[in-house]
């Protein structure tokens, strides 16, 4: 979004249930994918799904108490499904059955996938919008980006991945307030790109973890400097690596080499510190008697969860937001 713009659409929020379990199906096939017939029972069957979307980010709930099996050609979005209760959830995109609490549908292959008695989280994300921020951190060009397997990498990335796309649906996504702030949209957008990357194989994850991507790669101060000044005039706008990049006239692989050799950080450090302080003279400058808020300052500068925020910000100025706001 540019200056003088309106904001973002507004969440679309929704909710639909039956006890049909050949409605059920039906609902399935039309939103998500094609099914093969399996003979549910009527008797005590639930289904119901919530969710809310907003532009490149979806997030829904929902129970399917009978089994499903569903046959899909590569899905447009990354999808990520992850048990709740029941189960088991597999995915098989003809190299092997994938079974266990967490799955990314093949974005790379025709596949099928299926449950029993499912509560699941599905999470879906623009894939452009993925393939964008693994360029950005792998410094691979957009086209080499490319996920390969639906199993998470590790248990430990798998709970990194629940606990990120659980704050960003119960904290972030299920407040108008703070979805209505671009940054903060942004910022929830990228948080799933960066966890999707993390914790699924791709080719950006690949590009990080070889010793030999990590060298080569030099940068006079003067572009470290392009991009601090770049950042600090347009930190209230939605920037990310690409565009700081460019702006210091250089790669974007070299340019987070840059930083942490000459600023010991990353680019995208700098920017969150840079709009840290913004939200500090905010703050300053505020008066409560008018209705000037915390949550609200800490969104217009990207901060959507209120209580790291004010964690981040004691850390760096040794008092609660809400103290500066008061004197």
């Amino acid at each position: 979004m540019t200056d003088g713009e309106s904001g973002p659409e507004p969440v679309l929020r929704y909710r639909w249930a039956s006890t049909d379990p050949e409605a059920a199906t039906e609902y399935v096939r039309k939103t998500y994918t094609d099914l093969a017939p399996v003979d549910v029972p009527s008797e005590d069957f639930v289904f119901w799904v919530e969710g809310a979307a907003a532009g490149p980010l979806e997030i829904s709930r929902l129970r399917h108490s009978g089994g499903l099996r569903t046959y899909s050609q590569p899905t447009p979005a990354l999808v990520v499904v992850e048990t709740l209760d029941g189960g088991p959830n597999w995915v098989d995109d003809g190299t092997g059955r994938v079974t266990g609490p967490l799955a990314l549908l093949p974005a790379w292959a025709p596949y099928e996938t299926g449950w029993d008695d499912l509560t699941a989280r599905v999470c879906m994300v623009d894939q452009t919008e993925v393939v964008r921020v693994g360029a950005e951190v792998s410094g691979l060009e957009p086209e080499a980006i490319a996920f390969r397997g639906s199993a998470p990498v590790s248990p430990a990335l798998a709970a990194h991945w629940s606990r990120v796309a659980a704050h960003v649906d119960d904290d972030v996504l299920a407040s108008d307030e703070l979805m209505a702030s671009p940054l903060v949209r942004a910022d929830a957008v990228r948080q799933l790109a960066v966890a999707l990357l993390a914790t699924f194989p791709n080719t950006a994850l690949d590009a990080l973890t070889d010793p030999g991507a990590r060298d080569g790669g030099t940068a006079e101060p003067g572009t470290v400097r392009r991009a601090a000044e770049f950042m600090d005039a347009h930190a209230h706008r939605d920037i990310g690596l690409t565009e700081i990049a460019e702006a210091a006239r250089i790669g974007p692989r070299s340019l987070q080499l840059a930083f942490r050799r000459h600023r010991d950080t990353t680019p995208l450090e700098y920017l969150r510190r840079v709009r840290l302080e913004n939200a500090h003279r905010d703050l300053q400058a505020a008066d409560p008697t008018r209705g000037d808020r915390v949550e609200a300052i800490a969104a217009r500068w990207g901060f959507g969860h209120p209580g790291r925020f004010s964690v981040v910000y004691r850390e760096r100025y040794g008092r609660s937001p809400s103290a500066t706001l008061r004197h």
